[in-house]
């Protein structure tokens, strides 16, 4: 890639980054309410859920792994590299009987690509109770979050991509609702060296919402990621690739996720990954699978990972192909 075309696009990731860590800061609420720095403290923590299988599975060391339409979950910049269309849906089994559905589609143009993403979540229904029925009132309480995404990605080279994504997110909380639109920014190039791939992604970047009284930051994720097939390549029908990645977190810090996948005949997948610096999900295991039917191809993917010794175990079933 031409240094013209290099310069402005790193540039414009690091502007990105600045943000992050500036949101970082805690509002100023006035002399008579100072909130501490609490972890896990910003709206719409929903978007912090892994949400393709094919990505759990390998610890969500993804923001390297490009032409796969799973990465319009986490790096748009990744995108670009897609060739045909693509759709994928997915459901998970999440914490406290909570569940997500998810779907996504994806269409190259030339050398462009447009996709859609849609994630909702609905929590476990309770029952209301109050000062007078402490046992309850009979009326169930429910809740829930939607976050729609229209991606464009853009490949500059054979070797660079760059994407973006612009979200919008409701939140539905019975008595009050809160909206706000944000953007994730990304790139992925191959390096040259062998199969080395780099990639740097902005997710979730956009202003505070105010939930109540209370203003809280969106979840600003900053990733930077590694990956390369280290037996085979992608064109041979078995392979193995590794993927790293470090990312900062607006609302926890630093974290690292490492992942790797096997391709057996290009028919089934063995995954795993592990995570640092999380309070759950430490470890977590997937197993692909994929037939092609001439010039289609369906895809079913399933991922377990580690819900701590107070939670069950998160479970996610995904079915994907091209058309």
């Amino acid at each position: 890639m031409k240094k013209s075309r290099a310069l402005p696009v790193l540039a414009f990731l690091l502007g990105i980054g600045l943000l992050a860590f500036q949101a970082e800061a805690q509002p100023n609420y006035g002399p008579l309410f100072e909130y501490p720095a609490i972890k896990g403290q910003s709206a719409f923590s929903f978007l912090k859920v892994g949400q393709s299988p094919r990505s759990v599975g390998m610890g969500e060391a993804f923001a390297a792994m490009p032409g796969n339409i799973d990465a319009i979950f986490h790096n748009p910049g990744g995108l670009g590299f897609l060739q045909g269309k693509h759709y994928t849906f997915s459901y998970t089994k999440w914490l406290v009987d909570s569940k997500f559905m998810t779907g996504a589609i994806a269409a190259r143009l030339g050398s462009n690509v447009f996709g859609l993403s849609v994630i909702t979540a609905k929590p476990q229904d309770v029952e209301e109770t109050t000062i007078y029925e402490s046992l309850g009132t009979g009326r169930n309480i429910s809740a829930s979050e939607m976050a729609i995404g229209l991606t464009f990605a853009r490949q500059m080279t054979d070797k660079v991509s760059w994407g973006i994504q612009g979200k919008m997110i409701r939140e539905d909380l019975m008595l009050t609702t809160a909206t706000s639109y944000q953007l994730d920014v990304g790139i992925s190039a191959y390096t040259g060296y062998k199969s080395l791939r780099m990639a740097a992604s902005a997710r979730n970047v956009g202003g505070e919402v105010t939930v109540e009284v209370r203003p809280f930051n969106p979840p600003i994720y900053f990733n930077f990621g590694a990956a390369a097939e280290v037996y085979g390549s992608q064109d041979d029908p078995t392979y193995l690739t590794v993927s790293t990645e470090t990312l900062f977190a607006t609302d926890y810090g630093q974290r690292w996720n490492f992942g790797g996948e096997f391709w057996v005949n290009n028919a089934i997948a063995f995954r795993g990954g592990y995570k640092i610096n999380y309070d759950i999900e430490d470890y977590a295991l997937g197993v692909g699978l994929k037939h092609s039917f001439g010039d289609r191809e369906i895809r079913v993917d399933v991922a377990y990972s580690d819900g701590g010794s107070d939670f069950d175990a998160p479970l996610r079933l995904s079915l994907g192909g091209s058309f």
